[in-house]
């Protein structure tokens, strides 16, 4: 959509929820550090220690992604 064009109403019921807006954010999130090297997906076998410094988050094969060196 341009910036000329007028924004169309959203129909009654399709509003997005909290939720989905929250995991839309999340996904573009994932999806802009994945672009930019910071999160790899890693298995069992993966030495997360010696991973190179730009690899700030990593994904499991369960889908759960960590933030490198901030466990909590």
């Amino acid at each position: 959509m341009s910036p000329e064009e007028p924004q169309r109403p959203v129909p009654h019921g399709q509003v997005p929820s909290a939720e989905d807006e929250e995991e839309a954010a999340r996904r573009l999130f994932y999806e802009t550090l994945e672009a930019n090297g910071q999160l790899i997906d890693v298995d069992a076998n993966t030495d997360i220690e010696a991973l190179p410094p730009h690899v700030t988050w990593v994904r499991y094969p369960d889908g759960t992604v960590e933030r490198r060196g901030f466990d909590m």
